[in-house]
C-alpha cells in the first residue's frame, strides 16, 4: 500500500506443531527454526522440486545409519567382553599346535577348540538328545582336526560352569549336583571316551577347573572336594582304575609339588582315595591269578 510492499514470513509456531516428528532435526536457534518453517512452505508450493530435500533426506538417513551400526557394534562387543568374562575363567593350554610348537594341519589359526567345544556344550539345552550334542561336537572335532580328548574336555568345563556353584557350597552338595548333571551328560562322555587317554583328559579337566580361580577353582580345590569330584566320575564309571592309576604315575613323575597342580594332587584325602583304587585294582589281579591258578589245576 502506498508504495510500501509487506513480507510474509511463515509461522513458526504451526510449524513446531504440525511437524513435531519431521525427519529434520530441530534445533531451539530461531534462525533454524525459520529456515525449517520456510522450507515447509516451499514443499507445499506448486512447481516445487523436491529432488534437494529428498537427496538431503537419504544423506541424513545414511550418517544416522552408520551412526546406528557403529553404536550397534560397540554394544555387541561389550556384550561380548561381558561374555568373555563370565567363561573365560579357566585357563586353556593353546590347542592349535602340536606339543613340538609345529602347527596342527586343518586347523583355522587362532581357534581354541576347547573353548570352543566348552561354548557348545554350554549352548545344549538338556531337553534336547544327548545324541545331537556328540554329531554337533563331532562335526566340529572334524572341521579343526581336533581329538577327542579336546571334546570331553571341553564338555566337562561345560559341566562345572552349569552347575552355578556358590562359594558356600557343601562338598555334599556339590557331589549332589555334580551326580545330577552327570545323569544327562555321562552317555555323552561315555561315547567320548575310546580309551584311556580321554579318560585322562577328563581328570586333567577337573584339575584345570581346580587350579584356574574364580568360584569353579575355589569350590574344587577345597578339600575334600576334588577328591569327590574324581570318586563320582570312578564311582559312576566314567573314569576306570585304569585311567586313575595312569594320570596318578604322570603327577608323580612331575615331582612338583610347588606348583598348584601338585599341591591338588597331594591333597590327603585324594591321596587316599589313590591309595584305595590302588589295593582295589591289586587286590582284582590277585583274585584273577588265583582263579586262573584253580582252573589249571
Amino acid at each position: 500500500m502506498n508504495g510500501l510492499g509487506r513480507v510474509w514470513t511463515p509461522n513458526n509456531d504451526d510449524v513446531n506443531d504440525s511437524d513435531e516428528d519431521s525427519d529434520f532435526d530441530s534445533h531451539n536457534n530461531e534462525d533454524t527454526t525459520s529456515k525449517k518453517a520456510l522450507d515447509v512452505m516451499k514443499m507445499q508450493s506448486i512447481g516445487f522440486d523436491p529432488t534437494k530435500l529428498f537427496r538431503q533426506r537419504m544423506e541424513r538417513q545414511i550418517e544416522d545409519d552408520c551412526l546406528s551400526d557403529e553404536e550397534d557394534q560397540e554394544d555387541e562387543k561389550l556384550s561380548d567382553d561381558e561374555h568373555e568374562d563370565d567363561f573365560d575363567q579357566f585357563e586353556y593350554t593353546p590347542t592349535n599346535v602340536n606339543e613340538d610348537g609345529s602347527l596342527i594341519a586343518g586347523r583355522q589359526a587362532g581357534v581354541d577348540v576347547v573353548k570352543e567345544m566348552k561354548m557348545i556344550c554350554l549352548e545344549h539345552e538338556t531337553t534336547s538328545p544327548i545324541e545331537n550334542l556328540r554329531i554337533e561336537l563331532n562335526s566340529f572335532k572334524f572341521s579343526q582336526n581336533a581329538s577327542f580328548s579336546d571334546c570331553v574336555t571341553g564338555a566337562m568345563l561345560a559341566i562345572f560352569e552349569r552347575i552355578h556353584l556358590t562359594p558356600d557350597i557343601s562338598a555334599g552338595k556339590l557331589v549332589a549336583n555334580f551326580k545330577n548333571e552327570l545323569s544327562h551328560w555321562s552317555e555323552l562322555l561315555e561315547k567320548l571316551c575310546h580309551s584311556v587317554e580321554e579318560e585322562m583328559s577328563l581328570i586333567v579337566a577337573v584339575e584345570t577347573a581346580a587350579t584356574s580361580g574364580g568360584v569353579v577353582g575355589e569350590v574344587l580345590s577345597h578339600e575334600p572336594s576334588f577328591r569327590f569330584i574324581l570318586q563320582t566320575l570312578h564311582s559312576e564309571e566314567v573314569v576306570s582304575d585304569e585311567a586313575i592309576m595312569s594320570w596318578a604315575t604322570m603327577r608323580r613323575e612331575e615331582d612338583n609339588t610347588e606348583s598348584p597342580r601338585g599341591k591338588l594332587f597331594l591333597q590327603a584325602p585324594t591321596q587316599e582315595f589313590l591309595d584305595w583304587i590302588e589295593e582295589d585294582s591289586s587286590g582284582s589281579e590277585e583274585d584273577g591269578s588265583d582263579d586262573s591258578d584253580s582252573d589249571s589245576d
